[in-house]
Formats: C-alpha cells, sequence, structure tokens
C-alpha cells in the first residue's frame, strides 16, 4: 500500500498531489491512501475547480476514487505522520508532502523535518538520500548548521550510512557498484594544507563496490557522471543539493532509508506564495507518485519469486 501524508495545509502538497493523482491510471490510483484533513481537501479542489464529493471513507474527484483516512484540524501534518506510522507495514511506501518545521512534532518536541521526526520515532539511524533518474546522492549530515558540520563527522557515521544506503538501494532500485565520497574542505584538504578532516576518515570497504574518497567537490560531477549505479556522497547539506538540483529541478525524490518502509517526498518546500493561485508545477509530485508505484513492483515481483 502506498500511503501519502497532506502536509502544511496552507502550502502547495496538497494541490500537486491531487493533480498528479489525477494523471495516474486507476489500477495505479487504487493503490493510494490518502491521510489528510477533510476540509483542507475539499478548500484546496474548489480552489482548483476540481469536481469533488465524499462518502466519508473516500474522495469521488472527477468521477475517480480517492480512499482516505482522516484528521484532525490542529498541527494537520504531525496528526497525518503520527497515523502514518502507525499504519505502515515493511512493504508499504510512505509519500510525505511538504511542511513547515513548526508543523513537525513528536512527543511535544518539535523537529527541523521529516527525517528528523523518523529518527526521533523509530531511534535509528536514518539515510536522507536524493534520486533522480540518473542521479543518486546521499548527505552525510543534513539539518543542522555549517559550524557543527566537523565536530558531527566521523568515519563510523559514514561508514555506517554508506552502507545502509549501498543495502536499502539494492531492495528498492538496484545496485550500487560505485561510490564517490566529496570531502569537507576545499580541493578536499589539499593533503592537510586546507584542512585536516579529510585525514581522519578512513573509508570501510563493501563486496562488489568501488569507494572512492575523499575526492575535491567542485570537481566531482566533472570526472564523474552521475548514474543509476553510483552514490554521491557529500558531508553536508548544500554540497551535495546544490548540483542535484540544479541539474533536476523539482525532478527528484528526497528519501528516507534506514525505517521499517521507505519514505518518499517531492523534493520542494510548501511554496506558501503559490498557495490557492492554481498554478503550482505537479510534475515533482507525479515524478514521486511514478518512483512509489515502481517501487511497489520491484517489492511485489521479489515476492513472487
Amino acid at each position: 500500500m502506498i500511503y501519502v501524508t497532506q502536509g502544511h495545509e496552507k502550502g502547495i502538497g496538497i494541490e500537486v498531489f491531487l493533480k498528479s493523482f489525477l494523471l495516474l491510471s486507476p489500477a495505479k490510483q487504487s493503490e493510494i491512501i490518502f491521510i489528510c484533513n477533510k476540509k483542507s481537501v475539499l478548500s484546496t479542489a474548489k480552489i482548483l475547480n476540481l469536481p469533488i464529493s465524499c462518502d466519508g471513507k473516500s474522495f469521488d474527484i472527477c468521477g475517480f476514487k480517492l480512499s482516505c483516512i482522516f484528521i484532525g484540524d490542529d498541527y494537520q501534518t504531525t496528526l497525518a505522520l503520527d497515523k502514518a506510522v502507525e499504519l505502515c507495514r515493511a512493504n508499504d511506501i510512505l509519500v510525505t508532502l511538504p511542511t513547515t518545521k513548526d508543523q513537525v512534532k513528536y512527543k511535544d518536541h518539535f523537529y527541523n523535518g521529516h527525517t528528523e521526526y523518523f529518527r526521533a520515532v523509530y531511534q535509528t539511524e536514518v539515510d536522507m538520500f536524493f534520486k533522480s533518474e540518473d542521479a543518486n546522492v546521499l548527505l552525510i549530515t543534513d539539518h543542522i548548521s555549517l559550524a557543527e558540520v566537523p565536530t558531527a563527522l566521523s568515519s563510523e557515521l559514514i561508514n555506517t550510512k554508506i552502507k545502509l544506503c549501498v543495502d536499502k538501494y539494492k531492495k528498492y532500485f538496484g545496485i550500487i557498484k560505485e561510490v564517490f565520497v566529496a570531502g569537507i574542505n576545499p580541493h578536499a584538504g589539499e593533503g592537510g594544507r586546507l584542512g585536516k578532516e579529510e585525514l581522519a576518515i578512513q573509508l570501510s570497504p563493501i563486496d562488489g563496490v568501488t569507494i572512492k574518497g575523499p575526492l575535491a567537490a567542485d570537481g566531482l560531477l566533472i570526472t564523474n557522471k552521475f548514474s543509476h549505479d553510483r552514490l554521491f556522497v557529500y558531508m553536508y547539506h548544500d554540497q551535495g543539493l546544490a548540483p542535484f538540483k540544479s541539474l533536476h529541478k523539482t525532478i527528484g525524490a528526497n528519501i528516507s532509508l534506514g525505517l521499517p518502509y521507505i519514505r518518499l517526498s517531492v523534493d520542494h518546500g510548501t511554496a506558501f506564495e503559490l498557495y490557492g493561485k492554481n498554478v503550482a508545477d505537479y510534475m515533482g509530485c507525479y515524478y514521486v507518485l511514478k518512483m512509489a508505484h515502481n517501487i511497489s513492483n520491484r517489492i511485489s515481483n521479489e515476492e513472487s519469486k
């Protein structure tokens, strides 16, 4: 089953989801359950001029059935996430729509995003991983300040995250053959002249995988191209996402690896300034929903062997 959580009710999440949902075949639509606030969806559908009705358990949108689980009005992001955590099992897929940091809380503590929420819920390492058709990007640190990055890094953390990503990638997508690890400093420290963090990084081998690094981040994609069987590892958030988003715009997925199931998200934010205008680009969400169905098919095929 594919569960979708609505995200912030005043962002573009519901809009891009409804538009993307209508592009799917009825068979694929039937695999989706939308965890949402009824009033928020009805309000958005009205803005989008979409014919919609509700029978208490599902919406009829333009003649297509959207199965739903309804949540309350306060902190809709958190209510949807809590329900998803309750329902999702090992081979389910969770798709989260964008929200803001002040809407994500667990046990009365607010978190910097979905990834941190899941780390708190499951008390386990969770990789922040980004994927497009040809690109695989893993972040070693994610939502922390740049000043905190050097002390957060360790060989153990780097190796643990790479191993987790390679293992989970095999289940959901295929085989990683090469891993390219960026350094943290300009020119990867240039032998210690521009920083000594790279000298302390010891990369552990993985059977069947070639691992190279630490390498200079600025030239990483000049000598090595993105490919579905290559993983590019970056030490901090903007170091990895600047090239990824520059090349792929919103056509990519933010993926959480390390949960009992896989979580996908669109690679953009709430875009509050576009709410209510019926102009949001929904192709990123459509891409993520297609990816969710591809993963679902892959899991089903593996189970049937």
